[in-house]
């Protein structure tokens, strides 16, 4: 059956409200359904790709990181899938999970979360469930900006702020206590506040290590809002290769052994701030996000070739601007920066850098525009085309793609 525009237009323009809204980008919440049943939740997207050399990068210079090799993205492939059930077992007690699919192939776990609902003392509106307490794993809650920027985007690379300071999306085990106040007078602005403990163990983290907290705060203003998260790592031994040609792509750190044989490892402190901002101006159909992500890391770094007293910085961000022409089409442009600062000093401290990427040092910078297509509130069909300058190589971009979200849906109630 074919819908006619202005039949799907304005099923399309609440889609795309719903899409670049100030709504949670939390896996597991978005497969929750709001009464007590089963949803169930499928996604993907993919595409062809070309650059004029391998895509992503095969490296970030003068930043820590595990010192893999990401597969070559280039030509036609499946980027990402998902496919998760979502819970709610009593009116305050629901449950999620969620698996993904890269296209190299590796099945992880996104999501296995569950979270009880209780009032929040604070607010005069009756049984208003203000305080969610969550545990198991889950996407640490960064704001919405960070959180979605490079799955199931409108562009196809990853962010290099959060390759950087992540490597990737930052998905996690842990605990969480998120308190949403709806609030009036003074705390009216007060929209999200996020108090977690996560264990840590994924990159910038490592397998040994205590518990890292993380607050993140969530203000909104009619059509603004600004979100920050901060957090501390204190990661034990976390290995990472040291980078060549042909090495592997991995998604976990490698452990510091006696031998050190092609690893370098740190011991010390890893400190993680970062924000963003999502404003639909005033200009129609207009909107403008912002991200900043800053990793500051302290302590011991090593290999095979020497020990050295190490102090590093990286920051990384990017501003997009995403233009609503009508229901069916959108312009955007996103334009990407990274740079890092580090000081080394000990035995054998150049080969040591070396060994760890951090030399030889260039910043790295992406700019990309993309039109997008929307036959369907579930689809969007996307062009796009721009040039990064990444370990002082330049390459142009272009791909043209096909993203599928469409909401969960409920499929038994009680």
């Amino acid at each position: 059956m074919t819908m006619r525009p202005n039949v799907l237009a304005p099923l399309l323009a609440t889609t795309l409200a719903a899409l670049t809204g100030f709504a949670s980008a939390h896996e597991a919440d978005a497969l929750l359904p709001e009464a007590p049943g089963i949803a169930v939740g499928l996604s993907g997207g993919g595409g062809w790709l070309y650059g004029d050399r391998a895509l992503p990068a095969p490296r970030l210079t003068g930043v820590t990181s595990l010192g893999d090799t990401p597969g070559d993205a280039r030509g036609w492939q499946l980027e990402h899938a998902t496919a998760g059930v979502g819970i709610r077992f009593l009116p305050r007690l629901a449950g999620a999970l969620s698996v993904g699919r890269h296209a190299d192939g590796e099945t992880h776990v996104e999501a296995a979360w569950l979270q009880v609902e209780l009032n929040d003392p604070l607010s005069e509106l009756s049984g208003d469930p203000g305080l969610i307490v969550g545990a198991g794993r889950n996407r640490l809650p960064l704001g919405p900006v960070i959180e979605t920027a490079g799955h199931l985007d409108r562009y196809a690379e990853m962010p290099l702020a959060k390759r950087a300071a992540f490597n990737g999306d930052w998905i996690d085990d842990g605990l969480n206590l998120r308190w949403q106040p709806h609030a009036d007078g003074w705390l009216a602005w007060l929209d999200t506040v996020d108090v977690g403990a996560w264990r840590a163990r994924r990159f910038p983290g490592a397998g040994d290590g205590p518990l890292a907290p993380l607050v993140h705060l969530r203000a909104r203003w009619d059509n603004f809002a600004l979100d920050g998260f901060v957090t501390r790592l204190k990661p034990e031994g976390r290995g990472a290769y040291v980078q060549r040609d042909g090495s592997g792509h991995v998604h976990t750190a490698p452990r510091c052994d006696a031998g050190l044989a092609n690893i370098v490892c740190l011991d010390g402190r890893v400190d993680l701030v970062g924000g963003s901002v999502d404003w639909a101006t005033p200009l129609s159909g207009l909107r403008l996000q912002a991200a900043i992500i800053h990793r500051r890391e302290r302590g011991e770094l090593y290999s095979q070739n020497g020990s050295t007293r190490y102090r590093g910085r990286s920051t990384g961000g990017w501003i997009e601007l995403l233009w609503v022409a009508n229901p069916l089409r959108e312009l955007g442009l996103r334009h990407e920066w990274l740079q890092g600062n580090n000081d080394v000093a000990g035995i054998g401290a150049t080969r040591v850098v070396t060994d760890a990427n951090l030399l030889p040092y260039n910043p790295a910078r992406r700019t990309m525009a993309t039109i997008g297509w929307r036959p369907h509130p579930d689809w969007r069909l996307g062009l796009e085309a721009g040039r990064e300058r990444i370990a002082g190589d330049n390459a142009t971009i272009i791909a043209v793609r096909a993203v599928w979200t469409p909401r969960p849906r409920v499929v038994a109630t009680w």
